[in-house]
């Protein structure tokens, strides 16, 4: 009986692999994974502070035999390139822009009343499913 172990995943990430890792781990799809974790950010707030943490201890396949050290030492430089990476694609414009129709998205709504959360929430966790789909690498 092969054993296998928790690692990130190189092949199926958006950000650091750990969704798919996990997937992979439980024998599950990815997309339901980061749904999970979407909604476990909008819930509760919890989502992120776990990503974070298993992005720091989850090894990465070629790091999985090493000592615990340098593992979180491997993580650490990791997290540090992936944020350095995905602030440089980020172009002034690009970022203002973004920023200008999530303002507007948010006074439209509030002119129809849809802030009070039964309608909001879901339109926010929906946009973000369908943002994570379409921006997944194949």
């Amino acid at each position: 009986m092969s054993e296998s172990r928790l690692t990130r995943s190189e092949t199926d990430k958006i950000i650091a692999g750990v969704c798919g890792g996990l997937a992979e781990y439980l024998n599950l799809d990815p997309v339901w994974v980061r749904l999970l974790f979407v909604l476990l950010i909008f819930a509760s707030g919890i989502g992120l502070p776990i990503y974070l943490v298993l992005w720091v201890i989850m090894p990465r396949i070629e790091t999985a035999g090493q000592p615990g050290s340098t593992v979180l030492q491997n993580n650490f430089e990791d997290i540090s390139q992936t944020v350095s990476d995905k602030m440089n694609r980020l172009s002034r414009p690009g970022t203002v822009g973004t920023l200008l129709i999530l303002l507007g998205v948010y006074f439209l709504l509030s002119q129809f009343g849809w802030l009070n959360g039964a309608i909001f929430w879901p339109i926010v966790i929906i946009g973000a499913g369908v943002f994570m789909l379409t921006r997944r690498e194949a």
